[in-house]
C-alpha cells in the first residue's frame, strides 16, 4: 500500500502487478504489451478506444479484433488478474472518461471478484461514453478455480452471470464472444 501512497504523491499510476502493461498505439508501450514491437504493429492501432483488461493476452486479442474492424485503440491498459492490483477498471473508467482522444471504452473482466460489477456502478454513476465489456470465463465449471489468483468465485458474486447482469444493468452492451466486441462498438460508435 506504501508504494500507491507514493505514486499517488508523485502523480504516478500503478498498474499491475501481474500485468503485460500498457499501450498507446503509436505513441508509447510498456512492459510486454503486444509482444515485440513487429506483432504491436498488426495487432494495435492508433484510434479512439480504450481497453480496460483484468487479463494479457485479452488485451492483445481485443486489440487486434478492435483493429481487424477498422477501430484504433487510444490506450490499452493490463491491470492484472490478481485480488491485489495498482490500478483498477475504475481507475482506468475514469481516465477514459476524463480523455478527449478516447470516444468509447471496452472492459474486459474474468470470473471472480467483484471489480465487474464495483465497476458497472461507477459507470452508470459517472461515465458518458459507449462501454462495451467482455466477461471470460462464461464456461467455466462452478467450483473450479480457473485462471488468475483472482478468479475465485465466492457465492453468487464473482460468476459471469452476475458481472453480465450488473454490467447490462448499468447500460454495458456486453459481447457474449471476444468477435462480438467490435460488432457491439461498430454499433455504438
Amino acid at each position: 500500500i506504501e508504494f500507491l501512497e507514493l505514486a499517488e504523491e508523485c502523480e504516478a499510476r500503478v498498474i499491475g502487478p501481474n500485468t503485460l502493461g500498457l499501450i498507446s498505439p503509436g505513441r508509447i508501450k510498456l512492459g510486454m504489451a503486444g509482444g515485440p514491437v513487429e506483432d504491436v504493429r498488426k495487432a494495435y492501432t492508433p484510434g479512439h478506444v480504450g481497453i480496460a483488461s483484468r487479463s494479457g493476452g485479452m488485451t492483445t486479442e481485443i486489440a487486434n479484433l478492435l483493429t481487424t474492424h477498422g477501430i484504433g485503440q487510444s490506450t490499452c491498459i493490463g491491470i492484472g488478474g490478481d485480488p491485489f492490483i495498482g490500478s483498477d477498471f475504475i481507475d482506468c473508467l475514469d481516465a477514459f472518461e476524463k480523455d478527449p482522444d478516447t470516444k468509447g471504452i471496452v472492459m474486459v473482466g474474468e470470473i471472480g471478484g467483484t471489480a465487474e460489477e464495483e465497476a458497472a456502478a461507477f459507470i452508470k454513476a459517472n461515465v458518458t461514453k459507449p462501454v462495451v465489456s467482455y466477461i471470460a470465463g462464461v464456461t467455466a465449471p462452478p467450483g473450479k478455480r480457473m485462471g488468475h489468483a483472482g478468479a475465485i468465485i465466492q457465492g453468487s458474486t464473482g460468476t459471469a452471470d452476475s458481472k453480465i447482469n450488473a454490467l447490462r444493468k448499468a447500460g454495458v452492451a456486453v459481447g457474449e464472444l471476444p468477435g462480438k466486441v467490435a460488432e457491439e462498438l461498430l454499433r455504438l460508435l
